[in-house]
């Protein structure tokens, strides 16, 4: 284990012990990897990172698993033949099941594991933790934010592209999707999509979460192109929106009012503010161009490992920014059975200003059909 996880593994210990907590129970996946620099996916079988504070982390892993040897670690290896509460019985120093306990869970544990366990130690109380382990994944260090400018300098280059080579050709929406699989191949992206990417055409623009379809564009479509790489285990994330021809007057002026949003979302990005400020300087300017009930969803969201970690950019969340977060300013329009834009950048929150991590233009963009 590098100096890195190590150092993670020691901060987490002492938030454990600064909260009074007996033990922190994590089995979020990306969260283990955070801590300890292995990734894979469990499905159902037991994955659990234990932190005490005053005892080294615990892993509880299946035997099936393959993985090596951490350092300042301990793992209990177990088989399908275990039952969660044996598990727990294996662990070395985990305190006796009649011993009052405050017990930390994250909010991703499957019910029948954690309920198993809370049967067996019956004098615990179990409370949702993860918010320990969420604070601290939230401020990213230098490392990680290099890593993020790598994985969203490809995410420009490939958006680029498709815009450049692939759209032009007419191609619905899957096809359009098959050709960005194999930019990001070219353009050295190591794990492919960060998310299932959204290319709509027209109206599909208009839902938000659209899933791409074999939809042909037509003359005058909005494109929303929403499209993520992870490169080295972080994620990118952006969205522009294009014109397939000429569009109409009415596309031409919510196009630049969602400009306007956005730029107006990033300026208010600064450490100290509350997140629920950034979100009102954007939205409040399209309500006032009369399309704030076309505004429909959150102003952003964090992102790192995940292209959606805890944390948001919204009405409802008065958190303050810190130095080292890294979210979304991803304002929209989106017009019924007619037209819609997006425009997302990334922005790291820096003592000294905001940093945006996407550069590809975002000048109104008509592509004229090959």
């Amino acid at each position: 284990m590098d100096q890195e996880h190590s150092n993670r593994l020691i901060t987490i210990q002492q938030q454990v012990k600064n909260h009074n907590l007996d033990a922190l129970i994590i089995s979020d996946k990306a969260s283990i990897d955070y801590y300890t620099g292995v990734i894979f996916d469990p499905m159902e079988r037991f994955w659990l990172l234990i932190i005490q504070p005053d005892k080294g982390p615990q892993i509880i892993a299946n035997k099936l698993f393959v993985f090596d040897e951490l350092a300042d670690v301990d793992v209990t290896w177990v088989d399908d033949n275990y039952t969660i509460a044996e598990a727990f019985a294996n662990l070395a120093d985990f305190p006796a099941t009649d011993a009052p306990l405050r017990i930390g869970v994250d909010k991703l544990w499957r019910a029948d594991q954690l309920l198993a366990i809370a049967k067996t130690y019956n004098q615990a109380t179990f409370e949702v933790g993860s918010d320990l382990v969420d604070a601290q994944r939230a401020i990213k260090t230098a490392e990680e934010q290099e890593k993020m400018r790598k994985a969203s300098d490809i995410n420009d280059r490939a958006m680029a592209r498709l815009i450049e080579e692939v759209l032009p050709l007419g191609l619905d929406e899957l096809a359009a999707v098959d050709q960005l699989a194999r930019i990001y191949d070219e353009e050295g992206a190591d794990a492919g999509f960060s998310f299932e990417p959204i290319i709509a055409y027209g109206s599909n623009g208009a839902d938000p979460h659209h899933e791409s379809d074999h939809t042909l564009p037509k003359l005058g479509d909005s494109i929303v192109i929403d499209i993520g790489c992870k490169h080295e285990e972080y994620c990118s994330d952006m969205t522009r929106t294009v014109y397939y021809g000429e569009p109409s007057a009415e596309a031409k002026r919510v196009y630049d009012i969602v400009l306007e949003a956005n730029l107006r979302g990033i300026n208010a990005v600064k450490v100290g503010e509350t997140l629920a400020n950034v979100d009102a300087a954007a939205r409040d300017y399209i309500t006032a161009q009369g399309y704030g009930d076309q505004f429909t969803h959150r102003l952003g969201h964090f992102i790192g490992r995940e292209v959606h970690e805890k944390g948001d950019v919204s009405k409802a969340n008065t958190d303050t920014i810190k130095d080292g977060n890294i979210f979304s300013i991803e304002p929209g329009v989106y017009l019924t059975g007619n037209t819609a834009v997006r425009i997302e950048d990334l922005v790291i929150a820096h003592d000294g200003g905001t940093e945006n991590l996407n550069h590809f233009t975002k000048d109104m963009l008509i592509i004229q059909p090959k």
